[in-house]
């Protein structure tokens, strides 16, 4: 809820309130009065003892009063102590029938109005008017005419028109602000709540996971090939489907979940009080969900997978994060993880830096959150890196438990793979993203990135292990490569691991300036340059893993999306 709306809810609960106390002191010193009044026309207070002793009741009813209302303010049902006024004022009236008494009763008709509705403020006033003409007939019989049955129904009247204008003005103005409310918080299209709203929420629920020490996981879901979509068949055709997908979410997502449209073609489902466990679930249930929705829809043949699908990304607090302000980049970064390694899929979102933070002393935390954020710098510089080591990591990973290493070493194979890169944030973007080819002096440039990337991480004790891998993956079996120009064994395993896979996601991805291989072509290559780039036993091992699985090594573009 914004700021405006946060004040304005809370001046019109002040109004109500300040209403609420203002009447139940004027009925109470109404109270007082009239049992003054009774006090003989001869007779005065002689002293302060004498009022005391003659006003008790009254002040007990008074002090009474005072502290029911405020109880009643303090635990928020104004609207039950109201229904108690406005009985207390029949039984005073009932006491006393004086005809200025009867003006109190304007007092709840009118508060009945304000804080419910035009309809219950007139059932208050005919109510009202009704026991008082009833009144009227047991006191004064039906003789007629009497002036006091034909004043109170004057009076009927006048609260019934209090309460019909009163009420309808206060409606008037609630619509109005559910109407202004909607069009601030809803997105036209989609009929689910906007981009604003949810980033107000956002920080709100994450306010209160904190606080409850509760846990909070939001997911983010793009629709793949979208902009393809949207060229093929026009934005009208899009806007159906975004429409639909919000309908969608509208039914699925249950409270204390919101879905919002985040922007284009993304949203987001905001789950508190659900960890990763759950929100999967729930994920995969509202991706199952919208793609049978779309299943029979002819026109996403003509999609380059031949089918609607969505994409989802998945982050916990505080699973993946301490912080929990970061939670929304996290889920990102899965989606965007997802969307350049196969797309069609939830994504819980990884990143295998966090397992390091454990086995780091501060001084080696600093640095690893260096690291991180060196990397998300080679993200936002070369759009192709980011991809390309997620997909390196997922390769090395499989081939290094194919090759049967242990768990501490696929681990460190995988910290090598994810960071081999990481020295091309010393190098200049305009060299990263060249369509043409490298000068001379740009490739000598481009192979320092495996030495100053080996540098990097020097300061991390924990990645000792590590550096031989990043520092050598360009290594050649034959003794060719660079930066040092050794050979065959003494190449370190995770450095010809990634050598290899590094070459194969190379060759398989397009890029700006080239088609990427099929994954046969792929691999016949890296067989011919068996021996002399890569190691001949590794290339055997790995050409059979890409074979027996060739949907989880296939060709990607950079500029999928």
């Amino acid at each position: 809820m914004s700021n405006w709306q946060t004040n304005r809810d809370e001046n019109l609960k002040e109004i109500k309130v300040t209403i609420f106390l203002l009447c139940c002191i004027v009925f109470a010193f109404a109270f007082s009065i009239k049992i003054n009044c009774n006090l003989p026309v001869n007779e005065s207070y002689k002293d302060i003892f004498a009022f005391f002793q003659h006003s008790f009741i009254s002040l007990l009813l008074l002090f009474i009063t005072l502290i029911g209302s405020v109880v009643i303010v303090r635990f928020n049902v104004i609207s039950r102590g109201s229904f108690f006024l406005s009985l207390f004022v029949f039984i005073l009236i009932a006491l006393y029938h004086d005809d200025y008494l009867k003006t109190i009763l304007i007092i709840p008709v009118a508060f009945a109005s304000f804080t419910r509705s035009k309809e219950f403020g007139c059932i208050i006033a005919i109510l009202s008017g009704v026991l008082l003409c009833a009144g009227d007939l047991y006191k004064h019989g039906y003789n007629f005419p009497n002036r006091n049955l034909e004043s109170d129904i004057v009076f009927t009247g006048v609260m019934f028109i209090c309460a019909w204008l009163i009420g309808g003005i206060a409606g008037i103005e609630r619509d109005t602000r559910n109407i202004l409310v909607n069009l601030a918080n809803k997105d036209g299209l989609s009929e689910i709540y906007n981009h604003r709203y949810f980033h107000v929420t956002f920080k709100k629920a994450i306010e209160e996971a904190k606080s409850s020490n509760s846990p909070l996981s939001l997911l983010i879901m793009d629709i793949d090939y979208f902009k393809y979509y949207n060229d093929a068949f026009g934005h009208l055709a899009g806007d159906n489907i975004l429409k639909d997908i919000g309908q969608i979410l509208k039914q699925k997502v249950e409270y204390p979940g919101i879905a919002a449209r985040y922007g284009g073609d993304e949203f987001c489902v905001l789950l508190p009080g659900y960890d990763s466990n759950v929100a999967i679930i729930i994920a995969q249930k509202l991706k199952d969900s919208i793609d049978q929705y779309f299943a029979d829809n002819e026109q996403f043949k003509q999609l380059p997978t031949g089918k609607f699908s969505i994409t989802l990304g998945l982050a916990s607090y505080p699973e993946h994060t301490q912080k929990g302000d970061d939670l929304l980049e996290l889920a990102d970064q899965a989606l965007y993880k997802a969307k350049k390694t196969s797309k069609n899929k939830v994504e819980i979102y990884f990143n295998v830096l966090d397992s390091l933070k454990g086995t780091c002393d501060p001084s080696e935390r600093e640095a690893l959150n260096s690291t991180k954020t060196l990397l998300s710098i080679i993200n936002a510089k070369d759009r192709y890196t980011y991809a390309h080591s997620e997909r390196v990591l997922d390769y090395a990973t499989k081939l290094a438990k194919k090759c049967g290493l242990s768990d501490q070493e696929v681990r460190l194979v995988q910290y090598g793979a994810y960071l081999h890169d990481i020295g091309k944030i010393e190098i200049d973007v305009n060299i990263l993203s060249k369509t043409e080819n490298l000068t001379e002096q740009d490739w000598e440039t481009m192979k320092q990135h495996s030495y100053w990337g080996s540098e990097i991480i020097r300061p991390i004790k924990s990645l000792e292990k590590v550096r031989p891998y990043i520092l050598h993956h360009h290594e050649n079996f034959d003794g060719t490569g660079y930066p040092m120009g050794i050979k065959g064994n003494d190449i370190p395993l995770g450095a010809k691991i990634i050598r290899i896979v590094d070459s194969y996601d190379a060759m398989t991805t397009d890029r700006p300036y080239k088609k990427g291989m099929s994954y046969i072509d792929a691999c016949s290559e890296i067989m011919n340059l068996a021996g002399k780039q890569y190691d001949p036993e590794l290339s055997k091992l790995f050409v059979l893993l890409v074979e027996s699985d060739p949907e989880g090594f296939h060709t990607f573009s950079t500029f999928e999306r």
